[in-house]
């Protein structure tokens, strides 16, 4: 079992309710804290050693229950926004490999810890016509477009890639996401970041890989509940003793309240653990937590 370092990344509608996740102190406007992940761009430390996940993985992947060359497949954050976030799409598995030269593209789900403070976000869309879509954010008439999408406390959210969404103000949640990270901006409400300038736009990208049909799925994910999709397994449960990764590739053990124990390093909210093939473990402590498994599918 290795003890991941999470890493705070800056955004423009982030906030400071992330320091309760292991937010990086210094940083005021926290929009994800990356609590694992294993790609070049985000590559959590691993506590205790001198190397990341990453590294770990490269160096021996079978260990992880990967194939030689693979990245960790899931990337788990908190995010939450005291703004709406940009409208955007994720590309699909056949965009990402055409266009991305990546193994497969980037379905997610959230779990809302705190729910949007107008109880929806932005999901799906009122019209499948890909050129009244792009016509109707290019004349700032999203609104027209869009789905405003209810949500509450306990939620949880499956985008599959190819979907248009949109966190919105006051949301926390847990997110797990596929680890081809590529956002395809759709619309950012004409924002400008800390130097004046608009942040990049990928209209063309995101309508490309658009599949208007495609809805997403919503259930509660109350303690004791699992969720499975095609890219994931993921369980929400409490800790408190032993553990078990049944899987044949490693698993992510996330901390959403309280505290475990792995050899008197003290594991709070915000932070993940990483759960070998076939591992068993006792964790002192008691701790509500999500535990997530990869599905290869793509193999």
């Amino acid at each position: 079992m290795y003890i991941l370092e999470p890493i705070s990344k800056e955004r423009i509608w982030g906030t400071p309710r992330l320091h309760d996740y292991q937010g990086e102190e210094t940083i005021e406007k926290i929009g994800s804290v990356y609590s694992a992940s294993g790609i070049a761009e985000l590559d959590c430390p691993v506590v205790n050693t001198d190397a990341s996940l990453n590294e770990l993985i490269q160096a021996q992947p079978e260990k992880f229950g990967l194939r030689p060359g693979e990245v960790y497949p899931l990337i788990i954050s908190f995010t939450a926004c005291d703004e709406n976030l940009s409208i955007q799409v994720h590309p699909t598995d056949d965009y990402a490999k055409q266009h991305e030269n990546k193994p497969y593209g980037k379905s997610e789900a959230w779990y809302f810890i705190t729910p949007p403070e107008e109880g929806w976000i932005y999901a799906e869309q009122l019209t499948d016509n890909k050129v009244a879509i792009q016509e109707a954010v290019k004349e700032n008439h999203y609104q027209k477009v869009l789905q405003e999408y209810p949500t509450e406390q306990n939620d949880l959210i499956y985008i599959p890639s190819g979907t248009i969404h949109a966190l919105t103000k006051g949301s926390l949640v847990y997110e797990i996401q596929q680890s081809t990270d590529i956002t395809y901006r759709f619309y950012d409400y004409e924002r400008t970041d800390k130097n004046g300038d608009k942040r990049e736009l990928h209209v063309n990208q995101a309508i490309e890989t658009l599949i208007p049909e495609q809805k997403v799925e919503k259930k509660s994910f109350e303690i004791g509940t699992t969720a499975q999709q095609r890219e994931f397994t993921i369980q929400h449960l409490e800790v408190s003793g032993p553990i078990e990764n049944s899987a044949n590739i490693a698993s992510v053990l996330t901390i959403l309240s309280g505290e475990l124990i792995l050899a008197d390093y003290v594991c709070t909210p915000g932070q993940s653990l990483l759960l070998m093939p076939g591992e068993e473990a006792i964790l002192p402590g008691k701790a509500e937590c999500v535990l997530a498994t990869p599905i290869p599918y793509w193999w």
